[in-house]
């Protein structure tokens, strides 16, 4: 039987025990306080999926094939999304469905090996305001009509930075508040070739690192940019490959 809970102290033990695979989970239930926990069973050792039917996405820990089962039949018929899986989990619970869209992704993870951070003074540390939002949408990849507005509702929540040259906004990088993970990052045409992106980067880290949150990125695959960039930066580490997704029931 699966029972929905409220969060406890215990469902955040369990998460941490693979902590890298479930950065976005955890952060995702600091964000909604609220969210909608399963469990198996009453069991918490038969794994956790969070969300909630009314509102995506979902995020799944836990690859025991009848919890799976009876949560899918729980579910309203509609369109579900579910956020940065882990492959091997998402593999088994999307057997058999219908997949409308789907994202692999590569998960970058802070490693915390103390190394030193890129830094560099040409440029002012700022970070971004709501009133950027709206341009920084224009660039956005995944631009829709509810964007601009997940986009100004991380930047009051979370962390950001970004360079202005002579007072133009040049490049940035965000954390998403609802999940934690770094991005979006992008440097205008103009702009490249300065190495901004990777300076932006560091300043992000050093500013999650500062307030004990572990910086983690997904990467869509064949996103090669953000891939070197990943790549390069000292202390980013690959840790998993993981799949957003959309489903029909």
């Amino acid at each position: 039987m699966v029972k929905i809970m409220r969060q406890s102290d215990d469902v955040i033990r369990y998460l941490k025990r693979n902590e890298y695979d479930n950065l976005n989970a955890v952060n995702y239930l600091s964000y909604n306080k609220d969210a909608d926990i399963y469990l198996y069973n009453g069991d918490i050792e038969n794994g956790v999926i969070i969300g909630s039917a009314e509102q995506d996405p979902f995020f799944i820990d836990t690859i025991n094939k009848d919890f799976l089962n009876e949560f899918w039949a729980l579910l309203p018929r509609g369109h579900k999304t579910f956020s940065g899986v882990p492959k091997h989990i998402a593999d088994v619970f999307r057997a058999g469905k219908e997949i409308l869209w789907q994202s692999p992704c590569k998960t970058y993870v802070y490693n915390n090996s103390g190394v030193k951070l890129m830094q560099s003074g040409k440029y002012k540390d700022e970070s971004l305001t709501v009133f950027d939002a709206e341009e920084v949408d224009k660039y956005y990849t995944y631009r829709d009509e509810g964007s601009v507005n997940m986009l100004r509702e991380s930047i009051e929540r979370a962390d950001s930075s970004c360079i202005r040259i002579v007072g133009v906004l040049a490049a940035w990088c965000m954390v998403h508040a609802e999940d934690g993970s770094m991005g979006p990052i992008y440097t205008k045409e103009e702009y490249r070739r300065q190495g901004l992106a990777e300076i932006l980067a560091c300043r992000v880290i050093g500013k999650l690192i500062a307030k004990k949150a572990i910086p983690y990125v997904q990467i869509v695959d064949g996103n090669h940019f953000p891939l070197n960039l990943a790549d390069k930066l000292e202390g980013m580490e690959y840790s998993h490959d993981c799949v957003w997704f959309g489903i029909v029931k």
